[in-house]
């Protein structure tokens, strides 16, 4: 039994000592645990002349010695030292250096050494790390003097409790006040929100029952104080994640902040926006985030009679799918090649119809998302479909607002243009009158009158200069005229190469290089040949003139989308300055030098183009060149005409 005692002295001293000295055992500050160590080696009470302590030393987490200490030897810190016995002989520590195996150990070493000495070893554990080594020295002869003392006393004490027979009440009332005060510290404890100091409970009676009902209380507060924290960071990002989705309304920035978003809500290694293609009777993939970015970009889904899609149409609910890979909604072998595992999907609505899903793939760690993810998963879709509607809105508002533009430019040009024409026809016929007779006569007396050289060439330059003043006046009358355009299908190829033939002459003698492009089968429009015609010759000889020095002059003809073909010019001239860029449609304006030009080619050219429903636009760099396109609609087929034409073959064959 004396042996347990002192054994237990000395693990008590050990283990209040590791953590008095913990924090400056890891900062190794000697100073303060000499200050900590000192009076532990004072006598308890006056009966006994020293501690039962003979020496406490602290190692390092390496098992090398810090700082020692005994009540003889007050301070060391040298590979051995010595204390004084009860004897009076003074013994010597040989072995300071810590042992491997008390190096290893995670559990507190004893050892009996001679001359009745117990020798502990305590790690200390700052977390799951071992910070260092408590190591005391207890010695049995004052140990058990103690002892014997206190055993006197307390033989002593219990002779005097029976005697006044107050024995019974006392253990009845430690028995019943000891709980209560550990109950009510318990509680204390709990209100402080310490879910980790449950109530130890012993035996069966009330007290303990109550304890029992007290850890419960205690357990269920810890899940629910758990489960409010989760659902409280789940609100709060969903209200700034709502906050942030209303102010975009930029699609593109609007479908990452989407995707983003739903991976901090729910953990998801990637977040899909798709959307529904109509054209193409296809699910498209809008923006994805994550690390199957690259994968699921590149896929484009179809709407089956029994996919995905259908089924979230007919139902309207968001979808969780545990095991992607045997769901009988999708492929398989294609969420296996993907490496698809688990997924949520939510549909997005706009006037009541399915526009496209939002949906999160594979959860972070591995796990499955569940019946709470797909909670949060569903309002988060809400707020994405909403902010997506509005973003779709703006966009249709700036188109339709680009649309409003570009027609009140067309409106403001074509007005423009039928005031300028009206002017040019009523100038053009004030003038003809008077000009054809000045022509005239100019003609006849250089026929007819036998002149000297100097009149005759002033008059020769007066019959090109009413020449040129005519061929002004014919392009305001074609201006003003706007005669009807003879529509009818046709080869486009046919006028570009007719204007081609014509201006290869004055390309060779300006060293100039065409460059032709032009599709394998004809390319087939509703237009007027010669009008047709006109505007590319305007377009070539404005190329061919800003390359005086040669150059490269490239006709290119392509067919794109929604049924449209282009024309496109392209030169390696001077090129015109970009304040002069958007002038150079209206009528008579003119980049060239003075009286090289009309300013009337660009306008009838525009004026035409639009007339077969199509549209002339512009692009140039000073010292790089001019580039023209002309956008026309193709020609198509009525079903009537489709028709006569099936008649035409078969009456032909």
């Amino acid at each position: 039994m004396l042996d347990a005692e002192i054994r237990g002295r000395a693990l008590y001293v050990a283990r209040e000592l590791s953590a008095l000295t913990m924090d400056d055992l890891i900062t190794e500050n000697r100073h303060d645990i000499y200050k900590k160590l000192t009076p532990l080696f004072v006598p308890e009470d006056e009966a006994h002349t020293g501690s039962d302590l003979l020496y406490i030393m602290i190692y390092r987490h390496d098992g090398t010695l810090i700082i020692g200490s005994s009540a003889t030897a007050a301070f060391f810190d040298s590979d051995s030292y010595f204390y004084t016995l009860p004897t009076g002989n003074k013994m010597m520590i040989d072995d300071v250096a810590l042992s491997p195996d008390m190096r290893n150990a995670t559990a507190p070493v004893f050892l009996f050494k001679r001359a009745g000495v117990y020798d502990l070893t305590v790690p200390v554990m700052a977390g799951q790390d071992r910070a260092g080594f408590v190591r005391v020295g207890v010695s049995s002869q004052r140990y058990a003097e103690k002892f014997t003392g206190l055993a006197k006393k307390a033989f002593v004490a219990l002779i005097g409790i029976l005697l006044v027979g107050m024995v019974f009440s006392q253990i009845i009332t430690i028995g019943i006040t000891k709980p209560i005060r550990r109950l009510s510290d318990a509680a204390d404890m709990l209100s402080q929100q310490n879910w980790e100091t449950p109530f130890p409970v012993k035996g069966k009676d009330e007290i303990s029952k109550l304890g029992q009902a007290f850890n419960q209380m205690a357990l269920t507060l810890k899940q629910r104080e758990a489960s409010l924290s989760s659902w409280n960071r789940d609100l709060f990002i969903l209200h700034t994640a709502g906050l942030d989705l209303m102010e975009s309304l930029d699609l593109d920035t609007l479908v990452a902040k989407i995707a983003a978003r739903a991976a901090d809500l729910v953990r998801a290694d990637t977040t899909a926006v798709s959307g529904l293609n109509n054209k193409r009777f296809t699910l498209q993939y809008l923006g994805v985030q994550g690390s199957k970015k690259q994968q699921l970009m590149e896929q484009e889904l179809p709407l089956e009679a029994g996919g995905i899609y259908n089924w979230l149409a007919c139902y309207g609910t968001p979808l969780l799918i545990p095991d992607a890979q045997s769901d009988f909604r999708l492929d398989g072998e294609r969420m296996k090649a993907l490496g698809v595992k688990t997924l949520m999907m939510v549909p997005l609505w706009s006037a009541n119809t399915l526009t496209g899903l939002l949906t999160v793939v594979n959860k972070k760690g591995g796990a499955s998302f569940d019946k709470h993810d797909l909670r949060l998963f569903t309002v988060f879709g809400n707020l994405a479909g909403s902010a997506l509607q509005n973003a779709s809105l703006y966009t249709d508002l700036k188109e339709k607002m680009l649309e409003l533009k570009s027609a009140q430019q067309q409106l403001v040009h074509s007005s423009k243009m039928a005031a300028i024409g009206e002017l040019a026809a009523n100038v053009a016929h004030e003038i003809n009158n008077p000009l054809t007779s000045v022509l005239g006569y100019t003609t006849y007396l250089l026929k007819t009158v036998d002149l000297a050289e100097p009149p005759r060439r002033m008059l020769g330059m007066m019959e090109q200069e009413t020449l040129r003043v005519r061929k002004i006046i014919r392009n305001l009358l074609d201006f003003s005229r706007q005669k009807p355009s003879r529509m009818q299908p046709a080869d486009l190829l046919m006028p570009i190469k007719e204007t081609i033939a014509l201006v290869q002459g004055m390309a060779a003698s300006s060293s100039v290089r065409v460059v032709e492009e032009y599709p394998a089968t004809p390319v087939t429009v509703n237009m007027d040949h010669d009008e047709l015609k006109q505007v590319f010759i305007n377009i070539a000889y404005n190329a061919l003139q800003a390359m005086p020095s040669g150059g490269e002059f490239r006709v290119r003809l392509s067919m794109v989308q929604d049924r449209q073909v282009v024309v496109e010019f392209g030169d390696t001239g001077v090129g015109i300055a970009p304040e002069n860029l958007n002038k150079i449609f209206e009528p008579f304006y003119s980049t060239k030098e003075s009286g090289d030009g009309t300013g009337l080619g660009l306008s009838i050219s525009y004026r035409i183009v639009q007339n077969h429903g199509g549209t002339i636009e512009a692009a140039s760099e000073v010292g790089q060149g001019t580039f023209f396109r002309v956008t026309l609609p193709l020609y198509q087929k009525t079903p009537l005409m489709n028709q006569l034409d099936s008649r035409r073959e078969e009456t032909t064959a």
